[in-house]
């Protein structure tokens, strides 16, 4: 096997990208951008402007986005009636965005409902209240549309039938839950009016709204799109973790406070004592519930004694809710954290191998140095990430992809590539092998018969005639860390085996560079292409001849198979007639 390596530049001229983040004529604002998203989402069509100059090389091999709503229009009436027998993509970045919108909505009602009922000061303001509760009741409203209109895979294709998107709706188990979270309890207003609860009347009457709480698979499906989307899954977790913390003590806290009102405030020592200045304000009010709360949920204790039995009992489901929750909690984010430096421990004994291994065969101190300097290197630019490992999990025409956007720099400037077909570069791609050299590592030497060429040299063709043949011609030495990206030539001669026309076209540019540069012998070039020709004519008897002797035993084995059934025949015949 023979290596091609080719150098890719880490401090190279920037006029390329500077060039690709000019802003074209038709570059759209901000508010156009936003609308294409929405009606990409929706299903509508999209006012494209003037499209951007497209690069040749990806357009040779990179998917185009494939909407399978590129249907013609058809008149469904008016715009609202439009907008119900529209589909909305679920996977669609503005449908991920409106999941956000949905979430705050639920958090605002598991916070501020509960606390709202218990806690009557902060009840007072109703005006603003009403106009946070009905907007987001509103978009409950709107959510529930959304909601039944989102599209869904079936065999692998997206169905957007409206009618069929509501009926899908319809049996799944998420509409009851909906339609709980938009029962207008509210109407409770008109024999329980708010704003009137005082410590002699609670709870609240914001206490008929915990329905709304029903919307909880909203927020869930928005974290799970989070966590698969962010590129920080392990730090979205434990926020997550910290924010169900949180809540958990804040409805334990306002649990606490209606327990004393329902007891009685200042009763014992163990309910909220309401007497006093200070104690009547909502701050200390919150602040001491949250604080006990917080105590009691994390076993720490050192809270009042409990006097009487309701308050024994709800003490003791509190230290039982507080060990099962908070100790799932606390493995949770213990093994989050691991998590997030198991690839760092990797690193570190892999490293500390290496260095034990030096000092056991006694490496002198400035190859050791050299060593660690590279690991070093190879953490901060990768985090010694094995990218093998990491898209072995992709399809093959993902990876070709994503190869094609790495390799675009170094692939773009090598000539005989340019016209290359597609499947082949996609091959080609996927064989590349990245090694990294350190400052001051010799890559070749001049004169050193190599094993391969230097990748975009002709050599790599192994053309019949090449005088250099696989003499280095010039020392080359790495200035900084390389990252070099190797292709055996087997690699290269198994993908050309099935594209001779790529081969071919290869071959003759090859040609063309070598005599350029006259570095062409073409009596020697010539007397092998009529070697390989005739070589290509015998292979192509040769195959003809199999075929005609596969042809010809066919027929032999069908006359075999018609005299064996006569042959048969005769022998019943014999048989009967002796019997």
């Amino acid at each position: 096997m023979s290596p091609v390596v080719t150098i890719h530049q880490i401090m190279g001229n920037n006029t390329d990208a500077q060039v690709r983040r000019k802003l074209e004529p038709g570059t759209t604002s901000c508010w156009r951008r936003f609308r294409n998203r929405v009606c990409g989402a929706l299903g509508l069509p999209i006012k494209r402007g003037p499209t951007k100059p497209t690069d040749w090389f990806l357009n040779k091999f990179s998917a185009e986005e494939f909407y399978a709503n590129d249907e013609p229009e058809e008149n469904c009436g008016p715009s609202w009636l439009c907008c119900w027998k529209r589909s909305v993509d679920p996977t669609h970045s503005v449908h991920y965005h409106w999941l956000a919108v949905v979430s705050l909505a639920v958090l605002y009602n598991m916070v501020f409902v509960i606390g709202r009922a218990v806690f009557w000061e902060l009840d007072k303001a109703s005006t603003s209240w009403f106009a946070l509760d009905y907007l987001c009741d509103a978009i409950y409203l709107i959510d529930t549309t959304i909601h039944m209109h989102e599209g869904y895979l079936e065999q692998g294709i997206m169905v957007r039938d409206a009618r069929m998107l509501r009926q899908n709706y319809m049996k799944s188990d998420w509409w009851p839950y909906d339609f709980i979270s938009l029962i207008p309890t509210d109407i409770a207003y008109y024999w329980w009016p708010p704003g009137n609860c005082d410590f002699d009347r609670l709870p609240c009457p914001v206490i008929v709204r915990l329905n709304r709480l029903f919307r909880l698979p909203r927020m869930w499906e928005w974290f799970d799109r989070t966590e698969t989307a962010t590129s920080f899954p392990n730090a979205f977790r434990i926020c997550k973790v910290v924010m169900a913390i949180l809540v958990l003590i804040h409805w334990n806290a306002c649990l606490f406070f209606a327990i004393s009102y329902a007891i009685g405030f200042g009763t014992d020592n163990w309910v909220y004592n309401i007497t006093g200045s200070r104690n009547e304000t909502l701050a200390h009010q919150y602040i001491y519930s949250f604080y006990w709360s917080t105590l009691t949920l994390t076993t720490i204790g050192e809270t009042p004694q409990p006097e009487i039995d309701v308050e024994y009992i709800f003490v003791v489901l509190d230290f039982l809710a507080g060990v099962l929750i908070f100790a799932t909690i606390v493995g949770n984010i213990g093994s989050m954290i691991s998590n997030m430096n198991v690839a760092r421990v990797e690193f570190q004994n892999k490293m500390d191998g290496v260095k034990q291994y030096m000092a056991f065969r006694k490496v002198s101190g400035e190859l050791e140095a050299r060593v660690i300097r590279w690991f070093a290197y190879t953490w901060a630019e990768s985090g010694a990430l094995d990218e093998e490992h990491v898209l072995a999990s992709l399809p093959d025409k993902l990876k070709a992809e994503i190869a094609i956007r790495v390799h675009l720099d170094t692939l773009r400037e090598v000539e005989i590539f340019k016209d290359c077909e597609p499947g082949l570069l996609e091959a080609l791609v996927l064989k590349l092998k990245l090694q990294v050299f350190s400052p001051g590592d010799y890559i070749c030497r001049k004169g050193d018969v190599g094993a391969g060429s230097v990748f975009g040299e002709v050599s790599v063709l192994d053309i019949a005639g090449n005088r250099t043949g696989n003499r280095r011609t010039a020392n080359v030495r790495a200035l900084g860390y390389s990252d070099l990206f190797c292709l055996a030539k087997r690699d290269l001669w198994e993908a050309l085996a099935d594209y001779p026309e790529a081969r071919a076209t290869l071959t003759k540019r090859g040609c063309q560079l070598l005599q350029k540069d006259g570095l062409l012998d073409e009596t020697v070039f010539e007397s092998a292409k009529t070697t390989q020709l005739s070589l290509e004519e015998h292979v192509r008897k040769l195959e003809s001849t199999v075929d005609l002797l596969n042809n010809r035993l066919q027929g032999l084995l069908a006359d075999v198979g018609q005299e064996q059934a006569k042959l048969k025949q005769r022998i019943t015949k014999i048989y009967i007639y002796i019997y």
